[in-house]
């Protein structure tokens, strides 16, 4: 290959004009993978935001019900019966039956007077027990604090069993502190409450975790690390409260397996929790993975092209056997490398469409009729061209709205660069039986000649892409508000765009037409929604 070379090694724009090829792919290849690789993280990290809203409404609604059962207890019992010391057993007990109904997790209901003695309970146990010292009791002695929800830590004082206690002080009508209200609660509480808050996965992981660091909920095993503190062996708990604000993101080692995580922690609104929740990393750049292998192939494909090209240019006098003998090895090493019909149908669009480009640039750089600009230009349509092609290879499921959503992702920029709005109407339709990736490339570059004729002809400043369903056919149309022209002098002239979509419409069964006067151009494509399999 380099012997090859040598003929033109001498001719600076020779060597300069490939290498600057292979450095634009290179680079655009490279920022492509990153921003994927940026994009997969932040689309992560969103879902893991939107299980976390989700986690804190149900946690708010529970707590809310919860300070709802104490204030009733406060206030229809407490308060009542308070003057005579003693409560009774009978509609105290009543109250927590009701709300068990709605909360079948909760525990132990009690009362106690001013002093911290407890006067009355569900369970028998523990009445006249002395809990003054407890947080949950002296936390509501301070007269200037407004009257608000506690939650203890995970303990086995009261119960004798791990359990949460939730408190609310009892205030009487002369604005004296009479003692408090108070339930308890287990392990199951926080299950019960929370129905899903992250994709049912092995590698998601959730807990929530109280401002010490205690676990008051594990997605896996919740008994079993019921209390548990985290405070030693959890860098993330640690690097969340020294950040000091609401949610935090981190990307690390998990203190359970070692492997590299994507954490989300997340203050539950004023309750004094924390969500934090998680992702394997490996598990999420799966398909970034498979799309940086992809865009290797492409970038060894770009270098062999690059290369035959030079070439080519040193040997202009034998061009035609050159190519001939070039179109022959390829064919030759396609035969053997090719793993599926799949991967060669994608080598061969890549070869017609690339080569093509790179071959024409080629030509009108040599003879001094492009600047670098155009020349970048064109290149980063020759990219379009492979993304196209590598979309068409993913799994579409006969789902054309997620076809049409590729072609507005790689196309959408290229349009905002140019100036030109793009108004999307599209709607559900039905699935279309026969678009697999073959079919599916057809469709796209049909769409991308029409966005890449109206870019470069009519001076549209808006584009409207809509579809709908006429009788066995989905439709779509692109309509401008460019500068028209004639539909049936420019099919007479030959030119090789709209020769082209009619052959690809003939090939998948679709029906193209196109209507344009002085206010614009609309492309209708056809497609039959079921057809017979060849």
């Amino acid at each position: 290959m380099i012997e090859r070379l040598r003929p033109f090694m001498g001719h600076a724009s020779h060597v300069v004009i490939p290498l600057s090829v292979l450095l634009i792919v290179g680079a655009t290849l490279s920022w492509v993978a990153y921003d994927e690789y940026r994009q997969t993280q932040e689309f992560e990290f969103r879902l893991l935001e939107a299980h976390a809203r989700n986690a804190d409404a149900q946690v708010a609604e529970a707590l809310g019900k919860i300070a709802h059962l104490l204030n009733q207890v406060a206030s229809q019992i407490a308060e009542k019966q308070m003057n005579n010391r003693a409560l009774q057993d009978k509609a105290f007990t009543a109250v927590l039956v009701r709300h068990k109904n709605d909360i079948p997790e909760l525990g132990a209901l009690l009362v106690t007077d001013a002093s911290g003695r407890i006067l009355t309970a569900t369970v028998a146990e523990i009445v006249g027990r002395d809990i003054s010292r407890e947080h949950y009791f002296s936390a509501h002695l301070n007269p200037a604090q407004k009257p608000k929800l506690f939650m203890s830590r995970p303990n086995k004082n009261l119960l004798g069993e791990t359990a949460i206690v939730f408190s609310l002080p009892i205030i009487g009508a002369d604005g004296k502190f009479q003692g408090i209200a108070a339930i308890t609660t287990g392990f199951k509480f926080f299950p019960g409450i929370l129905q899903a808050i992250n994709p049912d996965d092995t590698a998601s992981m959730s807990v929530i975790v109280n401002r010490d660091g205690d676990l008051v909920y594990r997605r896996d095993e919740p008994e079993k690390f019921f209390g548990y503190n985290i405070v030693k062996v959890s860098t993330i708990f640690r690097e969340h409260y020294q950040a000091g604000i609401p949610v935090t993101r981190h990307t690390g080692p998990s203190a359970q397996d070692s492997k590299t995580r994507l954490f989300l922690v997340r203050e539950v609104g004023d309750t004094g929790l924390d969500l934090i929740l998680s992702r394997q990393l490996d598990e999420v750049l799966t398909k970034w993975l498979r799309n940086v292998v992809i865009y290797t192939l492409i970038f060894l494909f770009t270098v062999v092209v690059v290369l035959f090209l030079a070439i080519s240019a040193a040997r202009r006098k034998q061009l035609e056997a050159d190519i001939a003998a070039s179109h022959k090895r390829l064919a030759e090493i396609e035969r053997h490398q090719l793993l599926s019909q799949e991967r060669q149908r994608l080598m061969q669009d890549m070869h017609d469409g690339l080569g093509s480009s790179l071959t024409s640039a080629l030509r009108v750089v040599e003879h001094g009729r492009m600047d670098e600009t155009e020349v970048a230009q064109m290149l980063m349509g020759c990219i379009d061209d492979l993304k196209l092609a590598i979309d068409s290879m993913e799994p579409v499921d006969a789902d054309l709205l997620l076809l049409l959503a590729t072609l507005r992702f790689r196309l959408g920029p290229r349009l905002e660069s140019t100036g030109i709005a793009l108004r999307w109407e599209v709607k559900n339709v039905p699935a279309l039986n026969w678009l697999d990736p073959k079919n599916a490339l057809h469709i796209l570059r049909i769409l991308q000649e029409a966005f890449t004729n109206i870019i470069k002809h009519t001076q549209a400043t808006e584009i409207r892409v809509a579809t709908g369903v006429e009788n066995d056919h989905v439709v779509v149309t692109v309509t401008d508000n460019g500068q028209g022209f004639s539909v049936e002098r420019a099919l007479k002239s030959g030119g090789r765009g709209m020769s082209n979509q009619m052959r690809r419409a003939e090939s998948i069964g679709a029906q193209i037409s196109w209507d344009s006067n002085e206010s614009g151009t609309r492309l209708t494509l056809k497609l039959l929604i079921k057809r017979r399999q060849a």
